[in-house]
């Protein structure tokens, strides 16, 4: 038994250390045979059978003993005996023994070994024998098992080859890394996958220039062509992707930056045309969303300033047109009062909101003549060739084609200047003209504009006065071919609250001697010349007004006019200067704001000497704050400020204006 256990042990070693679970299940089931055929062997050494005890008896009698009977049968009949032919026992030699069932006599001879052979012995050699067979068998099936093995590695390895290159050309870079990690473990030492790692290095390269060149150069097109949103976009795409693209990093900055100076000018733009049209609360409700989106702005302050300014300003003109409308009550004697009739045409424009003085107004102009368009007269033209000096012409709501010509003292009334339009073809003639004989009209609420437009060189104005004194208030000239307003051959104008837009040379322009403005709270914007343009003889005085975003310079003076007079003006964001003086004979500029434009704040020629400049700031500008041609001298200018203009020149001296530019 302790041999049998020995070779159990062997057995169940040989399951443990088994190089694979196919290898090792054979085993265990040699090994639960070899366990059925122990537990059979302790069975017989333990207990003795009775049946066996006379197989043995019988077994022994077979061999010379005493023969024991034979057993019943099972079906309870003796089995016949069957006489042997005669032939065959003179063969067989002396009679035998008899009969036996020789299957019968193996079953029962080895049941029934002497006691010095046990039956255990030869079951002993029979099981090893099969152990070794099994062994023999097994490892003939390992070592198929193991070329099987390397025959499906070497396939597999084919098979993740193409797959990686596959992968590889479709760029799907996550599924051949796996591909080829499953190579190097199947094969360390494999070319294979150290040149798919290659591969997949130089095609992820490939793929990110790619990428990179194309989205880099949509964003970079989007934002010269100022869309910069589409532009934001396009760089987010390969900064998402790739994040250390130091060049789409800064492009993408450069786009922010924009994105934030555009956001910015929108508010301010906004908050500025809420101003102009005396919207206060719109205009404080912008401004707080300047300073919030941008704190620290300083343009934001200066907004607040001009909110708080024009909200005081409104209080001063409110209470101005209540005085004008008591002086005009109290001159009411049911008859025409030219006087009575300016204060009421004052105290209207500077509140226009206010019913009572609207109420007398209207009251006192039935003491005149009123003749209606539409109405008394389907035309402007008809109106104006039917009126006598001093009736008044109420233009209502619409669009009138001019050309139109007044040469006689009338008042000419729109229902306001964006309500009532006086238009004509850029190509034709003016929109309306005042001659000699018109001096002492009246214009206010009305635009005069061109359609279409003329590229030139004899353009016409929108409007033109010649020789004429003609009060304008609250009117707009926009879009003409030529200059806006044009006053010329002793003309002389008074213009208050009036806008000059958009014009194909200069807003307004005063030429030849005698000519002359006198300008108050105008504003001229976008004008493709100069905003106010003095020249030739022509003079004027400029206050409080606004010339921006003009692609020429905000004023310029270039007249050997007299008393030429610019205080307190808003000069900013031209593509020239604020203001140049080329000529002067005498005249002062004070207190004007320089800002912001892109050649510098202000100008001066020699000959411009005798002007006084005092008091006027100019900063941030783009170019220098006060340009100075040579021979003038710097503590002529002393009381002019000029700080935080580009590059540190404020102020520059000796400059050479010998080119004209």
């Amino acid at each position: 038994m302790t041999e049998f256990a020995a070779a159990r042990e062997r057995i169940a070693e040989l399951v443990r250390t088994a190089p694979n679970e196919t290898i090792a299940l054979r085993y265990q089931d040699g090994l639960i045979d070899f366990d059925r055929a122990l537990a059979a062997i302790r069975e017989d050494m333990e207990k003795e059978d009775p049946e066996v005890t006379k197989r043995n008896e019988w077994m022994l009698a077979a061999k010379g003993s005493e023969a024991p009977a034979f057993p019943e049968p099972k079906n309870g009949k003796a089995e016949e005996e069957k006489p042997e032919p005669e032939q065959k026992k003179k063969e067989s030699g002396p009679e035998p023994e008899p009969p036996v069932d020789d299957s019968l006599a193996e079953q029962e001879f080895e049941h029934s070994q002497p006691a010095d052979k046990p039956a255990s012995r030869g079951l002993v050699g029979t099981l090893f024998i099969i152990f070794l067979l099994a062994l023999a068998g097994g490892g003939i099936a390992y070592t198929k098992f193991q070329e099987h093995e390397k025959y499906r590695a070497r396939e597999r390895l084919t098979f993740l080859e193409r797959l990686g290159a596959r992968m590889v050309e479709a760029r799907r870079w996550d599924e051949a890394n796996l591909a080829y990690k499953e190579i190097e473990e199947l094969d360390p030492k494999s070319e294979i996958a150290v040149v798919g790692r290659r591969s997949i290095e130089a095609g992820m390269e490939e793929e990110q220039r790619q990428f990179v060149g194309y989205w880099s150069g949509q964003a970079l097109a989007e934002f010269e062509a100022g869309r910069l949103d589409e532009a934001a976009a396009a760089a987010q795409k390969v900064l998402d992707r790739y994040p250390g693209q130091k060049e789409v990093t800064e492009l993408f900055n450069k786009i922010e930056q924009s994105r934030s100076t555009a956001a910015r000018e929108a508010l301010v733009a906004a908050t500025t045309a809420a101003i102009q049209k005396r919207r206060w609360d719109d205009a404080e409700a912008k401004a707080a969303q300047l300073a919030s989106a941008f704190p620290g702005d300083p343009e934001g302050n200066v907004l607040l300033s001009e909110i708080r300014a024009g909200r005081e300003k409104e209080a001063r003109e409110k209470a101005r047109a209540q005085e004008l409308f008591a002086a005009a009550k109290g001159r009411d004697q049911g008859t025409f009062d030219g006087e009575a009739m300016e204060w009421l045409r004052e105290a209207t424009a500077l509140a226009p909101d206010d019913s009572e003085i609207a109420a007398l107004y209207k009251k006192m102009t039935s003491y005149t003549r009123t003749l209606q368009v539409p109405g008394d007269f389907s035309t402007l033209n008809e109106a104006i060739a039917a009126a006598r000096d001093r009736d008044r012409i109420s233009v209502g709501e619409g669009t009138w084609t001019g050309p139109i010509i007044v040469d006689k003292a009338i008042t000419l009334e729109g229902a306001g200047r964006d309500k009532t339009i006086v238009e004509v073809e850029a190509v034709t003639s003016t929109a309306a003209t005042f001659g000699r004989k018109s001096s002492g009209t009246q214009v206010s609420g009305i635009t005069f504009r061109h359609r279409g437009f003329d590229p030139g060189l004899n353009r016409f104005s929108a409007l033109l006065i010649r020789g004429a004194e003609v009060v304008l208030s609250d009117c707009r000239v926009a879009d003409s071919a030529g200059h806006g307003l044009a006053v010329m051959e002793a003309g002389r104008v008074s213009a208050t609250r009036c806008l000059f837009e958009n014009n194909g040379w200069d807003g307004v322009a005063v030429r030849g001697a005698g000519s002359r403005v006198e300008l108050s709270e105008c504003e001229a914007t976008g004008n493709f010349g100069h905003g106010f343009d003095l020249w030739e003889g022509g003079t004027g005085a400029i206050h409080n007004s606004v010339a921006r975003d003009n692609s020429g310079n905000g004023i310029l003076v270039d007249t050997n006019g007299d008393n030429v007079v610019l205080g307190n003006n808003d000069l900013r964001g031209n593509r020239e200067y604020g203001i140049v003086a080329f000529a002067g004979v005498s005249g002062r500029i004070h207190g004007n704001q320089c800002r912001e434009n892109l050649l510098g704040g202000m100008a001066v020629r020699f000959a411009a000497e005798r002007l006084a400049f005092e008091n006027n700031k100019l900063e941030k500008n783009l170019g220098p704050g006060l340009a100075l041609e040579q021979g003038l001298k710097e503590t002529s200018f002393a009381t002019n400020s000029a700080t935080g203009n580009s590059g540190g020149k404020n102020t520059v001296t000796n400059a050479d204006f010998s080119s004209g530019e």
